[in-house]
């Protein structure tokens, strides 16, 4: 494949919005010869019916010229990012087959065959239907309106099917996974959910149970653990849970490690903080103070931004423990950790904190203290800029109100302006449709 062709497949994935009139050009003289008058004369609705049967119809094949280029511009990306294993002639021949044998619903058995007739890996496979789940559609509406839908992700979905029939433990997990994130209102993981019949998902619930997955060709065996033990906490089993969770412990690598998940998995949580919060929602107090082992293990051993932050909330707030490990899980992307520290600071800034009467804390932020005045406000709008960047919407109002304190009438805007903005994920609710409601309003001049 020449390179130009590799260029040119990649930009059309990356800008799917050619203008329609330019995608529906060579079918322009299809066009011309249904939309002119026959010499013969025709009843008028007949002619209709056929212009418009007509238009569908080059309407399909536009879709599906759209989609080839697509994918080929796709899985050439992911080849080059190594995401894909095998070359993007085969993945597009894979495509191809599979889509021509959908109608036989045994989707194990053409998996299987596909497996055996490209001389490839089953998870091999499984990372292809991952990657096809993932190529965009147009983004202009209007423009996506006139085409039927993709069938990308349907396809994707009976991919997945067929190599979980398989019992691939790669799309058992990622199925698995978001199942189990589903619950908790993520929507990417229950987009990818609704590809599957409930019945299917019962069946890989039980393929769960048997799988042992060769640690010298995968390392998924912590994460088919740590799913185990998710699943049996929600079905009440909590002593079964903590086995699998501490089995998970005992061969889970602490850091991470490139190369140990499959790059487009959907995130699962680590077996240390699993057992953790497992533990601390316990009504024992025993077992609440046991949690904290765990989250220590994940936090000092692993670095762990999420075991940070829970640890900290066993420490004294403020002291100098909790600052520590809410500064290590909010330096490491923790949202909620960020969000802690902004208020932190802010309340460091206000006269005779309480927090400065520990003497700790004074010497564990003597270089803030003795910096300059100010500078500890200002580090607490920095933190709140950070919350603000993964869209906490109150963060945000809190920055515009800096602003227009200081008569930047610019930056008070930008920051509401930011408020408009709908959640980064597709079928994810609003979750401060008030805050939004008062940024209109300012933006139109009402208080």
């Amino acid at each position: 494949m020449s390179s130009k062709l590799i260029s040119r497949s990649v930009r059309a994935t990356s800008s799917l919005d050619i203008c329609l009139r330019c995608q529906f050009r060579p079918f322009l003289p299809a066009l011309c010869r249904n939309a002119t008058k026959s010499s013969v004369p025709r009843r008028p609705g007949i002619q209709t019916r056929n212009y418009a049967m007509n238009m569908r119809l080059d309407a399909t094949r536009l879709r599906a010229d759209v989609d080839a280029r697509s994918r080929l511009g796709f899985y050439t990306l992911y080849k080059q990012q190594a995401v894909l294993v095998m070359e993007p002639h085969t993945a597009l021949s894979i495509y191809a087959d599979f889509a021509a044998h959908k109608n036989d619903t045994d989707y194990g058995s053409q998996v299987q065959r596909i497996v055996q007739k490209y001389n490839v890996q089953l998870d091999d496979v499984t990372s292809l239907a991952m990657v096809t789940f993932m190529i965009p559609d147009i983004s202009d509406p209007a423009k996506r309106a006139k085409l039927p839908p993709s069938p990308h992700k349907k396809m994707a979905g009976l991919l997945l099917q067929g190599c979980a029939q398989a019992e691939d433990p790669l799309a058992i997990v990622h199925i698995l996974t978001a199942a189990h994130l589903a619950n908790f209102g993520d929507a990417a993981a229950h987009e990818i959910l609704t590809l599957f019949p409930r019945l299917e998902l019962g069946k890989y619930r039980n393929t769960l149970d048997t799988l042992r997955p060769d640690p010298k060709k995968t390392a998924l065996g912590p994460e088919v653990l740590t799913l185990r033990g998710l699943f049996l906490e929600q079905e009440g089993r909590k002593d079964k849970a903590k086995e699998m969770y501490l089995e998970a412990i005992k061969t889970a690598p602490l850091k991470f490690q490139r190369g140990s998940r499959h790059p487009l998995q959907l995130p699962l949580m680590a077996p240390w903080n699993a057992l953790g919060y497992m533990l601390k929602n316990d009504k024992d107090p025993k077992l609440q103070a046991e949690a904290k082992t765990y989250f220590e293990k994940g936090a000092l051993e692993g670095d762990d931004p999420v075991s940070y932050y829970e640890l900290a909330a066993f420490e004294p707030r403020p002291s100098e423990k909790w600052l520590r490990y809410t500064s290590r899980a909010a330096g490491a992307g923790h949202r909620q950790a960020s969000i802690d520290l902004a208020a932190f600071y802010q309340e460091l800034a206000k006269p005779g904190s309480i927090a400065l009467k520990d003497g700790n804390i004074r010497k564990a932020l003597s270089w803030l203290l003795g910096w300059r005045r100010g500078s500890t406000a200002e580090l607490a709008r920095e933190w709140l800029q950070v919350a603000s960047n993964f869209g906490h919407k109150p963060s945000m109002l809190q920055l515009a109100d800096y602003h227009a304190s200081i008569h930047d009438h610019e930056g008070a805007m930008e920051h509401l302006r930011r408020m408009l903005k709908p959640p980064s994920t597709a079928n994810q609710r609003e979750e401060w449709p008030e805050l939004v409601q008062v940024a209109k309003r300012r933006l139109a001049g009402i208080r």
